[in-house]
């Protein structure tokens, strides 16, 4: 009995020992996840010429460190305080009574990108209708079913009474919040109102809005973000896209890696079995034999290696314990047997004249997109002109071909001296 007793003790001993390390004893593996990165901050306020200003954008989810990014134009002598955390600050003393408009983009460590599009006012005077807060955040919410109320307070604190000409939820995601509020259609001087603001999901995943008041100040309208996550019954799988299109690829080359994420938006914890490729394309993932809880990720990495030429179609699916098993995304992708790449130019001929020559043209003829069939023209002689057989274009009415040149590591969207290219309007040379 005592042999008997020290094996119960040395498997509790060993039991334990593996739960601290392992999270189980006998159990399923399950390893690492990331939560999805979104941008928590959905509107920012105004600002006032002259005063400082000091705003805050906040990530969630993702894996740090971060870098953050802004692109189109901030409010003149404002800057983007970027750091490694999850907020970067829009800071500075603005010079000028002028709106704009742009975007803040943030990527994680995990390869995780998300932005956010903002508009924010600089006024000449200061606003007198304020919100109590610029964001309400709601916890994850299980869809179909109604949230607890929070409050926005708008006040006014002006002298005169300040005219309100509706309230009303706007975004994305509207369907997915509710507001009932206290205000009238005047806000007297001094006085204030409540907003209740409710989140009722009606699908899985991050869901966002903007609570916009317009009224007749200045800084009309005023807005607040509104932003929560929608969970499912039991586990979920949501894929980032529902597919992926790969670029003309070299037969036999493998393509640079486009990446998906895998995400849980349910109650239930999600048991991947295994992800697989179809021919032709590969992926890696941190998925297969894992578990992802509530609100978890996971990160997917899908290539594309054509073995002949022509277009393939394919799908990549997991394989898990949530609804709709095994759950896809369509892939797409043409294998070419050249080098050569677009220039970003449509060359064509001029039916009535002598002259050929090109117009700059990306939309239909991408820079950098690799050519399907490449051929040479005569025209403009000696050496002619490198053109892809395969991708029209047409310019005012003229048909022609996009240009392309060898070159596997770099995209132009000129044309070069080398390919003996002149403006239209200048060049001549005989047709083919």
């Amino acid at each position: 009995m005592r042999s008997i007793s020290r094996v119960r003790v040395m498997f509790v001993v060993l039991c334990l020992i593996s739960v601290a390390m392992h999270s189980g004893c006998g159990g399923g593996s399950s390893q690492p996840s990331i939560s999805q990165l979104s941008i928590a901050t959905t509107s920012l306020p105004n600002g006032t010429l002259d005063q400082p200003y000091s705003q805050i954008v906040q990530a969630s989810g993702g894996v740090r460190p971060f870098t953050w990014s802004v692109t189109g134009t901030l409010p003149h002598n404002l800057g983007l305080v970027s750091s490694a955390t999850n907020t970067a600050t829009i800071a500075g003393t603005p010079d000028t009574a002028a709106q704009a408009a742009f975007i803040v983009m943030v990527v994680d460590s995990a390869g995780q990108s998300a932005a956010q599009r903002y508009s924010v006012s600089i006024l000449s005077e200061p606003d007198t209708l304020t919100l109590s807060s610029p964001n309400l955040s709601f916890a994850p919410q299980l869809a179909g079913t109604a949230s607890s109320a929070q409050t926005e307070t708008l006040s006014n604190t002006g002298t005169a009474a300040v005219v309100i000409g509706s309230v009303a939820v706007a975004g994305t995601d509207v369907a997915d919040f509710s507001q009932s509020n206290t205000c009238g259609s005047s806000l007297p001087a001094g006085a204030n109102c409540a907003i209740s603001v409710t989140f009722t999901p009606i699908q899985a995943g991050p869901l966002s809005a903007t609570l916009t008041i317009i009224d007749n100040t200045a800084g009309s309208p005023h807005s607040a973000a509104l932003n929560g996550v929608g969970l499912a019954a039991g586990p979920n799988t949501t894929w980032s896209a529902t597919s992926l299109a790969f670029d003309n690829q070299v037969v036999n080359t493998t393509s640079p890696a486009q990446s998906l994420t895998l995400s849980n938006f349910g109650t239930g914890t999600l048991n991947i079995s295994g992800i697989a490729a179809g021919a032709n394309f590969a992926e890696t993932d941190s998925c297969s034999g894992s578990s992802l809880a509530s609100g978890s990720t996971c990160t997917v990495t899908v290539t594309f290696t054509p073995n002949a030429t022509g277009t393939f179609s394919g799908t990549i699916s997991v394989t898990d314990n949530a609804p709709g098993s095994p759950q896809t995304v369509s892939l797409t992708g043409t294998g070419v047997t050249s080098n050569y790449i677009l220039t970003g130019n449509c060359f064509h001929h001029f039916v009535d004249s002598d002259y050929c020559g090109f117009t700059p043209d990306t939309a239909q003829c991408p820079a950098g997109a690799r050519a399907t069939t490449p051929t040479f023209t005569s025209c403009l002689q000696p050496r002619g002109v490198s053109v892809d057989a395969s991708r029209s274009c047409v310019v005012n009415g003229i048909s022609g071909l996009c240009v392309t040149k060898f070159d596997a590591g770099a995209a132009s969207g000129a044309a070069t001296s080398g390919d003996r290219l002149r403006d239209a309007r200048s060049a001549k040379g005989p047709k083919d």
